[in-house]
């Protein structure tokens, strides 16, 4: 199938494409609702894969304009809704606006399956949390993040969804170095609207890769920019700048014995 990946968050868009590409499928990307629209007009998709929190257009508005498109032609590309949260209300938006199915970030690969054969043969969504796979192998061990250090701070990698990680690791250190710098900077100018929107993708790229507990110190970020609270925030991203370094030592230190 052809398909279409929207998603502003590289980490999230690379695991994506990755995992469609590998499942045999064609994959283009966009990197936001507003491309995502043009990009259906010109030629539609067999399939679309839509993150909901982007800039200048969100998968909702977005989607509403691909059915509003839709209209009178017979056609229905089917769409699965990508997002970082898992509550109803987050559910019964994405399905209201016009997405065939729902699944919550990280994504793994059989859920992802799963999905796509439900939204192609017409059954109905049973609004899926991509919270693991069925058939997974062993976890792979987990690598210290420095001499003398016993505990990790990320989970196992496990299964055919542990080679993706493997190959987009330096993607994702470079990209949550950039998040880092970026919150910083909004904190600075108490744009909390960024803030809050940089927070929310950086807590998608770190799901990705299994750092639960920093993906929770991420989560009051995005809390305490949307509260205003700069004094909370300001503590909480020099906590996150001492956590992401271990992130990225582990991470390197995986891909190293894998190579």
């Amino acid at each position: 199938m052809r398909i279409l990946v929207v998603e502003d968050n590289s980490v999230s868009r690379d695991l994506a494409m990755h995992m469609l590409r590998q499942m045999g499928h064609e994959v283009s990307m966009a990197g936001n609702g507003r491309e995502a629209v043009e990009r259906q007009a010109e030629k539609p998709f067999d399939l679309i894969v839509m993150d909901v929190w982007m800039p200048e257009m969100d998968g909702l508005e977005a989607c509403r304009k691909i059915r509003e498109g839709e209209v009178g032609t017979g056609k229905r590309t089917p769409i699965i809704a990508l997002t970082a949260h898992a509550i109803r209300g987050d559910r019964d938006a994405c399905l209201a606006s016009g997405m065939d199915e729902y699944l919550t970030k990280p994504i793994r690969r059989q859920i992802l399956v799963e999905a796509i054969q439900r939204v192609t043969s017409g059954t109905p969504s049973t609004a899926s949390a991509s919270t693991g796979a069925a058939g997974e192998s062993a976890p792979i061990p987990s690598v210290s993040a420095a001499p003398g250090k016993t505990e990790n701070i990320l989970g196992p990698w496990v299964g055919a969804d542990a080679d993706v990680l493997f190959k987009l690791g330096p993607v994702m250190i470079d990209s949550t170095k950039t998040s880092l710098a970026d919150l910083n900077r909004a904190l600075a100018e108490s744009a909390w609207v960024t803030l809050e929107r940089e927070a929310h993708s950086l807590k998608g790229s770190l799901g990705i890769f299994h750092a639960s507990s920093t993906v929770a110190t991420v989560k009051r970020i995005e809390d305490g920019a949307r509260r205003r609270d700069g004094t909370t925030v300001a503590a909480l991203l020099q906590q996150l700048a001492t956590e992401l370094e271990q992130v990225h030592r582990e991470v390197l230190g995986r891909c190293a014995s894998k190579s």
